[in-house]
């Protein structure tokens, strides 16, 4: 819990006396004290709790705000039961030392700001659990090295139901944000079960229930416009009922991320709805489909090249490149067209493809598109305006 949330509270009624620029310091734990001098019961990160019995003169603020420095504390705050007034020389002393002082109310029992701390802290263990849990499971299915009733069983663990169609969402963002924290209370809603990993810069969703690419596009884009500056690239798949494809649907999710990362505006989203060119094809084949297909074209003709240390990988490319104009190839390769018509010759052999064929040449053409995928080469976009319930 930061110590600006703990402020935010009303049920708490705390003031904030000094410290404003000091106010996202994490509180770790609720200590309560009168000793004159508590460093060595001190831990970084506490919020301590005074009713100020230690205080006789001026000179005792400054070692008792000592002390909390030293022990870079979260926070003091205090109790005027005892003391009446706050010093004027604790102020002087907090502020001296970038301490943050916070005033209690009157009638405020330490007890219900302790309460607090203590039920936050549990809260946020029970988050990291839950993260750690979801994480085991994002990872897990992105190796796609599992059964799907494993699938199954994680997913109830973790709260969801397996019989409901579940959609894979990568989303991408600037450093300085815990995104997955961010998307969580997001993109929440009744009539779905969120399961959120990933690190900072870039969160992982798995969103079981109730769920559109429209409507998570659009709260994508609410969250964005409620934070200037943030942007976000995100790809989204299509729902599925069955576990088995889950980690197909995230991988296809994680390519729509990375072909969305060069879109405009402050959220770029892509899904495979938005699919309208082939390497936006390529990028929804899983990856080793992609590999598969093409090690069996152009497998002969890199290995002929790493044997001879020849370039007939790169002639090919510049042949298809140029629309096959043997001219126009042989410049661009600085050879006489002789040499090209030799080298694309033995393409021909290794491949078994022939250059006056356009299946073949489309066939060679993808299969060396598909090795350049994740590269980015290929074209991003943007869309999800109109898609409709998968």
């Amino acid at each position: 819990m930061r110590l600006a949330e703990l402020l935010a509270r009303d049920d708490l009624r705390l003031t904030l006396v000094t410290g404003t620029g000091t106010l996202d310091r994490e509180v770790r734990r609720a200590y309560p004290t009168d000793l004159p001098d508590p460093r060595r019961y001190l831990r970084p990160g506490d919020l301590v709790l005074t009713s100020g019995v230690w205080y006789g003169e001026p000179a005792d603020c400054e070692r008792f705000a000592d002390a909390l420095w030293a022990s870079d504390v979260a926070g003091l705050v205090v109790g005027l039961i005892v003391l009446g007034e706050l010093p004027q020389a604790l102020v002087t002393a907090c502020e001296r030392r970038r301490v943050p002082l916070i005033l209690a109310a009157p009638d405020q029992s330490f007890g219900a700001i302790t309460e607090a701390v203590v039920a936050e802290a549990f809260a946020a263990e029970r988050r990291r659990a839950e993260r750690g849990r979801a994480q085991t499971l994002l990872d897990v299915l992105a190796s796609q090295q599992i059964a799907p009733g494993e699938v199954s069983a994680h997913l109830r663990l973790l709260g969801a139901d397996p019989g409901l169609p579940t959609a894979a969402m990568v989303v991408s963002g600037p450093g300085g944000h815990d995104l997955p924290a961010m998307l969580h209370e997001a993109l929440a809603r009744k009539g779905r079960h969120l399961i959120v990993g990933g690190r900072a810069d870039e969160a992982i969703v798995l969103v079981n229930g109730r769920a559109t690419r429209k409507a998570l596009s659009e709260e994508l884009r609410a969250l964005a416009a409620d934070r200037p500056g943030l942007r976000l690239a995100a790809g989204i798949s299509d729902a599925t009922a069955s576990v088995s494809q889950l980690g197909e649907a995230l991988e296809t999710a994680r390519r729509g991320m990375e072909s969305a990362r060069d879109g405009e505006g402050p959220v770029s989203i892509m899904s495979v709805a938005d699919i309208d060119s082939y390497d936006l094809l390529l990028a929804a084949l899983p990856m080793g489909v992609r590999r598969s297909f093409r090690d069996h074209l152009l497998g002969p003709v890199e290995e002929y090249d790493a044997r001879h240390g020849s370039e007939l990988l790169r002639t090919l490319d510049v042949f298809l490149e140029t629309c096959g104009s043997w001219q126009r190839a042989a410049d661009e390769l600085y050879v006489h067209v002789n040499t090209l018509r030799y080298r694309m010759q033995r393409v021909e052999e290794l491949t078994g493809r022939r250059m006056s064929s356009m299946r073949d040449r489309t066939d060679l053409y993808l299969a060396l598109r598909a090795g350049q995928l994740g590269s980015g080469q290929h074209r991003s976009g943007e869309a999800a305006g109109d898609d409709v319930t998968p």
